[in-house]
């Protein structure tokens, strides 16, 4: 038996647990392999609040995504045999979830374990520079000249935003909430940092961008968060709502705005883009040889014992986190 990490009802509540189940064997397509570290994100605990888009089941496996050593292949697995050094790519069916000492992804999911990497930066790699990915690279085609804002810029996906959109050639412009993470942010990557806190949001992007504004909007803040950079959308803006870290799963706009410059609002989820193995290809194509070539690579805040998973996610929701927050299972040490 092997210990996994589950979101099951305990005393009325879900909440996250640790329990040891049978090892199961991989079917056909199926890779089974030893997990080495995994990456926390707030999909998580998201989907322990019942607040994901993925129903919540109980008991349910929980996490996206995993790096470890392949120990087992169903009929018909190629790409990959025993022994060989593999990360999982982040897909939504819990049925599939990677938190634990052991993991079972199909094959179509699973990329190499990058050289050079560490466990917690091959852990916590794909699901930041994926959910990236679509918006900025296939949607809105982010280029040279054009200005992007990512907005909650400290989180791991706000730093795959950041990365992505200078690896396309933009300018990046991120946003925070306090001074305090200003120097980490530029030092991540970002061309100009906007402080909430500091007020007029609209016109620090204007005056970060010469007066263009931005072109693209990586948004994780949502509710009414829209009113603050309403001002500094350039014509037929693209907004792409993957978070609601306001605390409020709604959007509030300010209509005149967003009409004037023919902005468009995107509920992005990268799940819904990894349903189809073109995209799967496409994607994990590009971001590889992106962490290959040294392009990007993730920035990782805090690595916790596998059986500290519980004191990870409290520091999740602190929001003091600066990167990616990996568990690392008994293999990896």
């Amino acid at each position: 038996m092997k210990n996994v990490l589950l979101v099951d009802l305990v005393d009325g509540e879900n909440r996250f647990v640790i329990r040891p189940i049978d090892m199961a064997e991989p079917g056909p397509g199926e890779v089974r392999y030893q997990v080495h570290a995994i990456g926390l994100n707030r999909a998580d605990l998201l989907y322990l609040n019942g607040g994901h888009y993925t129903p919540t089941m109980l008991p349910s496996r929980v996490g996206f995504e995993a790096c470890g050593i392949v120990t087992s292949v169903g009929e018909g697995v190629t790409a990959c045999k025993p022994g060989d050094r593999v990360t999982a790519i982040p897909h939504g069916d819990p049925k599939y979830s990677v938190g634990g000492e052991f993991a079972i992804t199909p094959a179509q999911y699973l990329a190499p374990w990058p050289e050079g990497y560490s466990a917690a930066e091959a852990a916590g790699a794909w699901m930041q520079y994926l959910t990236a990915y679509f918006p900025l690279k296939e949607i809105a085609k982010v280029g040279p000249g054009d200005a992007i804002l990512v907005t909650a810029a400290s989180s791991s996906a706000g730093l795959g935003g950041i990365q992505l959109g200078k690896l396309l050639g933009a300018r990046v412009v991120a946003s925070t909430r306090s001074a305090a993470k200003r120097d980490f942010l530029l030092g991540a990557g970002a061309d100009h940092v906007v402080v909430m806190d500091e007020g007029d949001v609209s016109g620090q992007i204007m005056a970060a961008t010469g007066g263009r504004g931005v072109r693209a909007v990586y948004e994780a803040v949502a509710g009414k968060f829209f009113y603050d950079y309403a001002e500094a959308l350039a014509p037929g803006a693209q907004i792409f709502v993957y978070g609601a870290m306001s605390g409020t799963p709604t959007i509030e706009i300010p209509i005149v705005p967003f009409i004037r410059v023919g902005a468009q609002i995107q509920l992005y989820s990268l799940i819904n883009y990894l349903r189809g193995v073109d995209a799967v290809d496409r994607s994990r194509l590009f971001v590889g040889l992106a962490m290959q070539a040294g392009a990007i690579r993730p920035i990782i805040d805090k690595v916790f014992k596998f059986e500290d998973a519980l004191d990870a996610y409290a520091y999740m929701e602190s929001g003091d986190q600066k990167g990616k927050i990996v568990l690392e299972t008994q293999f990896a040490r």
